[in-house]
């Protein structure tokens, strides 16, 4: 008992590292009270609290507990030490004067902690061990990856936390850790029963999973890569779930993502210039738009103007061994929803509650299915253009302020509202982007997609339009005063080229200029702003 809070949790989670169970109370009444439901062998109370020896004689107006030995805490400042007192911050002399203080110190009930290294002691050897004493507790576990918590009730684990973890998808996690170190602290553990299943069951499946689950992540990301959705060859192509009634990863029709074992050919960005050629001579330049640029210094550096998408050989998932069709559905639903921006294996299998190794097998027959793509860690982020390009493109971007708008000056790059999502995710992913910490409009309608720093207070807005023609009226908020507009695909067609044509805005064709695009490339998002800059500019 003390009113420093504070320092009373830290004494009782200290005690109660040593195997001691510990209770707090707020005031002599509630000392009291406690005591006697629970019948301590030792009180411990700060010296300042028992003023005119309050505290003692509430205890010795109860006969059950008039007996119960009182330490009072006191400070090393506060001079020599009396028969009851005990050093606050000294926790080995405060356990010491416990055991000696005790009825039955004679007979010591301190039960010890149990402490070691995961390497020695794997976890499954460890509950194996306590399910045969039979020991409740609480068993304590630190990875480099996280802390986590197993609850034992009579050797059967009843709960389980592990980082943001609960129940038998965190105690799998962690009998999966081979590095760490564990303490057990004894004591019938005081939290809700989540795990239901007996223990010898949940370890047997996990000795199976195990080994299965880092298998299949060696297979999906032996190098540590995001995964993220196919971007669809058209606007108008739904990605759709994994289908609970047709496995995935079999045969495929002419036309289809390669299937297991093959490799598709790394692709290539086509020259930036050649393109802007290309598109020049055969569909024409844009009614009220600017003609293409004839040269594109940014992009004239190999390395700057080609970005290689490598696909990886895949292969074919055995058949399913975990999950009911409706569930695996269920979790390629989620899968596909979160990966509409990228994540790597670790945060997928955080934020899913499905078992690891389900959401694994889902994951190989969705990538198998050309559904999900893996990204390479060098695409996950990328400058918006090398050091040495910073002072043209500083240059150009000064160039194309115009006079009554506010800078900075501002690019629109309009597509669908169903790309648009992927959009503002790659623009996140570029180095110099600063991003609006606001989530964007539910509805169609323009937003602020980031702004790119260039360094000397020189900066450039990206906007993107979603091309919902109902909600053309708003598309004005976006173009009036744009450098330039770059439209991904057939966005926004003909209503689009008319209000640009309207406001004399330089249109340009983002496919016609670098050929199939992979919009989840922040890397081509930086090429296709770069273009449009030199376009604007007249370079």
């Amino acid at each position: 008992m003390d009113s420093d809070v504070d320092a009373l949790g830290a004494l009782a989670s200290a005690l109660r590292a040593r195997g001691l169970t510990v209770t707090n109370a707020n005031g002599a009444f509630e000392a009291v009270e406690q005591a006697f439901k629970r019948r301590p062998d030792v009180v411990l109370a700060a010296r300042a609290v028992d003023e005119d020896s309050a505290l003692a004689d509430a205890f010795a107006a109860v006969p059950d507990l008039a007996d119960t030995p009182i330490l009072f805490l006191v400070d090393a400042a506060e001079g020599e030490l009396g028969p009851d007192d005990v050093l606050r911050g000294d926790v080995d002399h405060i356990v010491s004067r416990i055991t000696e203080a005790s009825p039955r110190g004679s007979k010591p009930t301190v039960l010890q902690e149990t402490r070691g290294d995961l390497e020695q002691v794997p976890l499954v050897d460890l509950l194996q061990l306590f399910a045969m004493n039979r020991r409740s507790g609480v068993l304590g576990i630190t990875t480099p990856s996280g802390a986590g918590e197993l609850r034992l009730s009579a050797g059967e684990v009843i709960d389980a936390v592990y980082r943001r973890l609960e129940g038998e998808k965190a105690l799998y996690r962690l009998l999966g850790e081979r590095d760490g170190q564990f303490a057990f602290s004894p004591g019938e553990p005081t939290s809700v029963r989540r795990i239901m299943a007996p223990t010898s069951r949940l370890l047997m499946e996990a000795l199976r999973q195990v080994d299965e689950v880092q298998r299949r992540r060696r297979e999906l990301a032996p190098a540590g890569e995001a995964f993220l959705v196919t971007e669809p060859s058209s606007d108008e192509l739904d990605l759709s779930p994994l289908q609970a009634h047709e496995p995935l990863g079999g045969g495929r029709a002419v036309g289809d993502a390669p299937g297991a074992g093959e490799a598709a050919p790394p692709t290539s960005v086509p020259d930036i210039t050649a393109a802007l050629l290309s598109a020049s001579a055969t569909t024409g330049a844009t009614r009220g738009s600017m003609p293409p640029p004839p040269t594109l210094r940014a992009a004239a550096e190999p390395a700057a103007g080609k970005v290689e998408v490598t696909r990886y050989p895949t292969t074919a998932p055995p058949p399913a061994s975990v999950g009911e069709p409706t569930e695996r559905a269920a979790v390629a639903e989620k899968i596909t929803a979160l990966l509409q921006m990228p994540h790597n294996l670790d945060e997928l299998l955080d934020e899913i509650g499905a078992p690891d190794l389900l959401i694994l097998e889902v994951l190989m027959e969705l990538v198998a299915a050309g559904q999900v793509r893996r990204i390479s860690l060098a695409d996950l982020t990328t400058p918006f253009a090398p050091p040495e390009h910073f002072p043209v493109l500083r240059s150009l971007v000064t160039r194309l302020a115009r006079p009554g708008f506010a800078p900075p000056p501002h690019v629109v790059i309009a597509a669908s509202a169903r790309r648009m999502t992927t959009l503002s995710h790659a623009v996140r992913r570029i180095a110099d982007a600063v991003v609006p910490a606001e989530p964007p409009p539910r509805a169609p309608l323009p937003r602020p997609l980031g702004v790119i720093r260039l360094g000397d207070g020189v900066e450039l807005a990206l906007t993107g339009l979603p091309t919902d023609e109902s909600f053309a009226p708003t598309w004005p908020l976006a173009l009036h005063g744009a450098a330039a507009v770059v439209r991904l695909g057939d966005a926004g067609k003909d209503a689009l080229g008319a209000h640009c044509e309207a406001l004399e805005l330089l249109l340009l064709d983002a496919e016609a200029m670098m050929g199939p695009l992979d919009l989840a490339s922040p890397g081509q998002i930086t090429l296709i702003v770069r273009a449009a800059l030199e376009a604007a500019a007249g370079v």
